[in-house]
C-alpha cells in the first residue's frame, strides 16, 4: 500500500510540474487552476469505482496521484500574489471559480463512474 501511494505521489508531483503553467490572459484563473480541477474530476471517478476496485488502486490514485497532481499550498500561494498585484475582488472571483469548477469536475468525475459500460 505505501509503496502505491509513493508511485502515485511522485508520478503526480511530476506531471504537476511539467503542466503547471501560467496560463497568459485568462483573468481569475491561478497556474494550477487546471492541474486542480483535472485532480478533482479523477477523484469523484475514484470515489464512484471504490467498490469495483482493489484498495490499492485507490491509494494509488486518490492518496498517492491526485495528492501529488493537485496542490492546496501552490493554489493559496498563487491566490496571495494575485490578490496582491490585482487586489482583493480578483483574488477572491479566482478563488470562487476554481472551488466551484473542483466542485463540478468531482460531481462530473462521480457521475462519469458511475456509468457502466454494457458488456
Amino acid at each position: 500500500m505505501y509503496l502505491a501511494v509513493f508511485a502515485g505521489g511522485a508520478t503526480g508531483s511530476l506531471l504537476r510540474e511539467l503542466f503547471a503553467l501560467e496560463i497568459p490572459g485568462l483573468p481569475l484563473v491561478t497556474a494550477t487552476f487546471g492541474i486542480n480541477t483535472l485532480a478533482c474530476l479523477i477523484l469523484g471517478w475514484l470515489y464512484a469505482v471504490r467498490h469495483r476496485v482493489h484498495a490499492h488502486v485507490l491509494h494509488l490514485g486518490a492518496v498517492g496521484f491526485c495528492g501529488g497532481l493537485s496542490t492546496f499550498s501552490s493554489f493559496i500561494f498563487e491566490l496571495d500574489r494575485m490578490i496582491r498585484l490585482e487586489g482583493w475582488g480578483t483574488g477572491l472571483g479566482a478563488m470562487t471559480l476554481e472551488i466551484a469548477a473542483g466542485l463540478a469536475a468531482a460531481v462530473l468525475g462521480e457521475a462519469l463512474g458511475r456509468r457502466r459500460t454494457p458488456r
